[in-house]
């Protein structure tokens, strides 16, 4: 399911390195790009092996990008071409399980590709182009994410309206959770063993409570999710475990909600009932990603092609006072759907639908504190 339709352009070629504007005709880009398959959408990094992986819609495969030799400071890699196959079509959501090495993708023709990282990542691309297997799920399946303390993974149906609880030791579904209407992104807190999950039909995020829905028991998978109301289309979805925040992206509200985690989790759901704070962001806001070593949110704008770039440090679950500025922004390609980071490189990787490429964003010098290498672009919000 795609939320906005945009031109699609098919460009041949996997991970080349581009200096092709991707904003404004004849200009260079402010940050380094990667060209990977055609409408790419989900990305993950797999930060055992340093390997980025990113789902190719038109192609129904998986960009498998180095992020040692590929980053904002380094580009000696970004040349190679490689894809991985995912035995369906149009992976969106991409989950890496860092304790077994495996990456997820969710297909939209209804199941998950369960790929070996160690027989397909940047060091070992010798397993990447055989079909891996899959397990079926419900209709329509979107983003999902991993509980590693349970190896437990959570995939987003939105045609079900309901949630697949699936073993990652097993590869098997134990059951699913009834959430709210098109759940279509997640994200876990494995602290709290909570799972948050945007529903875009009722605008609202079910929490569900994965220490009784998981791969080992399925209890209190039949129990109704507890709601919270947030922004308009909740496209995103990221979590700081540091600060114990939720940050979800509001597409035509143009915005960030923040939720306390503290008081709104499986546990403790007193907060849910609260109103979030509201943080700007800029047209079309969707794909997230929180650095929580510097406590950077990026955003990623789909309408107006640009990061937002928010100061965690001051708008968070327990400090507020940031979140009514106006956030730097940074910009990228065209329809930036997703956002990884990588804490090591401080690289923030960004998909561009419409470019059919990945921006990489220097995380050292375009962060919430720092906006030096952000480039001359407005702020998020700003006409």
């Amino acid at each position: 399911m795609r939320l906005v339709a945009v031109a699609l352009l098919t460009v041949a070629g996997v991970a080349a390195f581009t200096a092709t504007a991707a904003v404004g005709v004849g200009k260079p880009p402010i940050h380094p790009e990667v060209q990977v398959g055609g409408f790419p959408t989900g990305i993950a990094l797999n930060p055992v092996t340093d390997t980025i992986y990113v789902g190719n819609g038109t192609t129904g495969t998986l960009s498998v990008i180095d992020g040692k030799r590929c980053n904002a400071a380094e580009s000696r890699g970004c040349g190679q071409h490689v894809a991985a196959a995912t035995a369906g079509v149009d992976p969106i959501g991409i989950a890496v399980d860092r304790s077994t090495n495996t990456i997820y993708a969710a297909n939209a023709s209804g199941t998950v590709a369960i790929v070996n990282g160690r027989r397909c990542s940047a060091a070992n691309r010798a397993g990447c182009r055989a079909a891996p297997p899959t397990v079926r799920v419900g209709v329509d399946p979107q983003f999902l994410a991993v509980d590693e303390t349970t190896h437990t993974l959570y995939v987003a149906n939105s045609g079900s309206d309901n949630v697949s609880v699936i073993d990652g030791r097993t590869g098997r579904v134990k059951g699913s959770v009834s959430v709210g209407p098109i759940p279509f992104t997640l994200a876990v807190n494995p602290v709290t063993h909570t799972v948050y999950v945007t529903d875009l039909g009722a605008q609202t995020v079910s929490v569900v409570d994965g220490a009784s829905c998981n791969a080992t028991t399925v209890a209190g998978c039949k129990r109704r999710p507890a709601t919270v109301d947030v922004g308009e289309t909740p496209g995103g979805i990221a979590l700081d475990s540091r600060t114990n925040t939720i940050y979800v992206t509001g597409e035509t509200s143009n915005d960030v909600s923040v939720i306390d985690g503290k008081s709104c989790n499986a546990r403790a759901t007193s907060g849910c009932r609260q109103k979030p704070a509201r943080a700007r962001a800029g047209d079309g806001a969707r794909g997230i990603a929180v650095n929580e070593l510097t406590h950077t949110v990026y955003v990623a704008n789909t309408a107006a092609g640009t990061v937002s770039v928010i100061d965690g440090t001051t708008c968070n679950a327990t400090v507020r006072s940031g979140c009514r500025r106006r956030a730097a922004a940074t910009a990228v390609g065209i329809s930036p759907r997703r956002v990884a980071v990588d804490a090591v490189t401080n690289t923030v990787y960004v998909t561009n639908a419409g470019s059919n490429t990945v921006t990489m964003i220097d995380g050292r010098t375009c962060n919430g504190r720092v906006h030096r290498g952000c480039g001359r672009v407005l702020p998020s919000g700003a006409r």
